[in-house]
């Protein structure tokens, strides 16, 4: 089972909450989502890639 850690990063002073998966120094896949959805709508697929 992947684990899928929840952070926040602070940006400017503004703090944005990310969702990451899958080993360290792997390469980066970024999912974008706009307004109004969330990066809960991809809850199920960031498990299903991070082991890729």
């Amino acid at each position: 089972m992947v684990t899928v850690h929840h952070r926040t990063v602070s940006v400017n002073g503004l703090e944005v909450f990310y969702r990451e998966a899958g080993p360290e120094g792997a390469p980066v896949f970024l999912l974008l989502h706009g307004y109004p959805t969330s990066s809960h709508m991809f809850r199920h697929l960031i498990p299903a890639l991070a082991d890729k």
